[in-house]
């Protein structure tokens, strides 16, 4: 491998071509499974346990290549642990304002600015995140804590997702149109809107994944980000899976 002059050790990374792959596959994955699900409430928990983890790391080492890029080491461990956690709404936080503060190193300014102004204004996204960051916090454990007599606080996972449907219904006219059109009786009908719901819930996601990885395409993300983001936006699960 290459070594670039910033600061990694060959140990550090491997490590971080490691999670490269993890991270691409658990997003991946989830996402296939979000848009493709039959049932989501059979399937919610494994989806939310595949995103709120490969979110987990796509903003962190996001926020790692930046935190590089301008000090040439990686962020100490306490950061991660102290600071952000498993909070996925802090780290979308820093990671959207670390992108608006770089604009000015994309090869590409506009095109950049443009996938940036799309997730900054699409309402799902923070609610969807926040969903997610409750199930990898706290939330996968909220039936088993009511099991043992000691109910969690706040809202459960479930609870959540569905606020994030009512949200996209909300700012989706097309989407409520159709749903006041379905009948109780044409559940062909009503499974096609759900998986349009699902499909669009997913493309909230994507779009920051896309946005995220171009940002290290075009330089925002110092010498390193530009190797992952070309890599970290690569699908490779149509060819992991037998039709």
């Amino acid at each position: 491998m290459a070594r670039l002059d910033d600061g990694l050790s060959d140990a550090q990374a491997w490590a971080l071509l490691a999670e490269q792959t993890s991270t691409r596959n658990l997003l991946a994955y989830g996402l296939r499974a979000l848009r493709t699900a039959a049932f989501l409430e059979t399937t919610r928990d494994p989806i939310m346990t595949m995103l709120s983890i490969g979110l987990e790391k796509l903003l962190k080492m996001a926020l790692g290549l930046a935190h590089l890029a301008e000090h040439r080491e990686w962020p100490p461990v306490a950061i991660f642990r102290d600071h952000w956690r498993h909070d996925l709404d802090t780290m979308l936080r820093e990671t959207l304002d670390t992108l608006r503060a770089g604009l000015d190193r994309a090869n590409h300014r506009p095109y950049v600015e443009s996938l940036l102004d799309a997730v900054e204004r699409d309402p799902v996204l923070v609610p969807l995140v926040a969903a997610l960051s409750r199930y990898g916090r706290q939330g996968r454990f909220y039936n088993l804590d009511t099991l043992a007599e000691s109910p969690q606080r706040g809202p459960s996972p479930e609870a959540m997702w569905s606020s994030v449907e009512q949200i996209l219904l909300a700012h989706d006219e097309k989407l409520r149109t159709r749903l006041s059109a379905v009948t109780g009786r044409d559940a062909e009908a009503h499974e096609a809107l759900i998986h349009q719901m699902e499909a669009s819930t997913a493309d909230s996601l994507q779009r920051l994944w896309d946005l995220i990885a171009m940002a290290g395409v075009q330089g925002m993300l110092g010498a390193r980000g530009r190797g992952w983001g070309v890599d970290i936006d690569r699908d490779l699960v149509g060819r992991q899976i037998r039709a």
